[in-house]
């Protein structure tokens, strides 16, 4: 059976998709095709070009939002994204999407249009980069004279996005915050986040609509920015996908086929 795996935003968060990907593989299942936005579009993008679950992991524990992230004067951002850029370029090279070994589909959204855009062809790094440009917090990044933000501004789980792809079977991992803060937060990179997280959680299409099985680790109790909790994360996203996916029989096809939505009100999806 064809499986289509989609993994959503959620910062630091997002180390989860690893733990989901262990189980996977543990089970002898390739995902043949992997769509992701934000957080989820590294690790998407890092297992699609060929990366080993240890490989991914390593890298993630080893990321430094400190490091990575610079202060900028907040005209378009709190924070330059440019250290972000070179990183993912310095890990992936100008690997295009036509050169990986997973079919990957990352999503972003036009600042000006507010039209989403899927990219599937040119450079890989790039595209991630935008999909995780968080408005306000990063600063947004420009591709083909296109100014592109975090797509999960309007699809943080992007599982409707295979629909073409042929695939038999949909798997979505929502690593999003399901249950309130367990603190106050503490910075107002923090308040922002969450308050996109929140408006995520109540969104009027949930994710399980367009997805035929839902991951959904409880990662309340998690940082936004940490990612020094790699191994707990990983841990984490296994024990879910372990829950929701155990019971299935992911070798045959069996059960429906996803149910699809069809465009959401106000939103034009273009294929870049």
């Amino acid at each position: 059976m064809k499986i289509g795996l989609a993994l959503s935003g959620g910062a630091a968060r997002g180390i989860a998709h690893i733990g989901v990907l262990q189980y996977l593989e543990e089970r002898n299942i390739k995902p043949c095709c992997i769509a992701g936005t934000s957080a989820g579009s590294i690790v998407g993008a890092y297992y699609c070009s060929g990366r080993s679950i240890s490989e991914i992991k390593s890298l993630a524990s080893k990321m430094s939002w400190k490091d990575l992230f610079k202060l900028s004067v907040p005209r378009k951002g709190l924070i330059r994204i440019s250290r972000f850029l070179a990183m993912l370029e310095e890990e992936l090279g100008d690997t295009a999407f036509d050169q990986l070994k997973i079919p990957l589909i990352v999503n972003a959204v036009d600042l000006i249009s507010g039209e989403e855009v899927l990219f599937t062809e040119g450079p890989v790094a790039r595209a991630v980069a935008a999909s995780c440009a968080i408005p306000g917090i990063f600063t947004p990044i420009k591709i083909d004279n296109r100014l592109f933000v975090d797509g999960g501004l309007l699809d943080n789980v992007p599982a409707a996005h295979m629909k073409d792809s042929n695939v038999d079977f949909i798997i979505a991992v929502n690593v999003v915050a399901q249950k309130p803060l367990q603190r106050e937060p503490d910075s107002i990179f923090e308040i922002l986040v969450q308050s996109y997280d929140i408006i995520r959680r109540y969104r009027d299409i949930p994710a399980c609509k367009n997805a035929d099985a839902l991951v959904e680790p409880d990662l309340s109790g998690f940082s936004f920015w940490d990612s020094s909790k790699a191994d707990e994360l990983t841990e984490m996203g296994y024990k879910a996908a372990k829950e929701a996916l155990d019971h299935l029989d992911l070798k045959k096809k069996k059960g429906r086929i996803a149910a699809w939505f069809s465009s959401k009100k106000g939103v034009n999806k273009c294929r870049q």
